[in-house]
């Protein structure tokens, strides 16, 4: 009995999980009705003292280690991993298989 109450207790504890996370969403109240007023800037505004104009935007290089380090550590976690696989293959395949004379 006890290896069958296992699957079910763990079943209910799922189920409460979800409902009590979704306790918030089904408590939260729709206001259709409810909109807000919307304030319009006046037409007749003074000119500014100082005209600013825009600044551009100049893209920053990237990092050092987005352009030299993160490649540099791709290619050699993948030379690893052949030679990795080329010893594998010479210490373990090789001496699997011997031919008797």
């Amino acid at each position: 009995m006890k290896v069958t109450a296992r699957p079910a207790v763990l079943t209910v504890l799922a189920a409460l999980i979800i409902v009590a996370l979704g306790l918030p969403a089904l408590g939260a109240e729709d206001e259709e009705g409810a909109t807000t007023e919307t304030t319009l800037a006046s037409v007749s505004d003074p000119a500014p003292a100082v005209v600013v104009t825009p600044e551009v935007k100049v893209e920053p290089l990237a990092d050092w280690t987005y352009r030299y380090l993160i490649p540099t550590s791709l290619v050699l976690g993948a030379v690893v991993i052949l030679l990795t696989s080329i010893r594998y293959f010479t210490a373990v395949v090789r001496k699997r298989y011997r031919i008797v004379e």
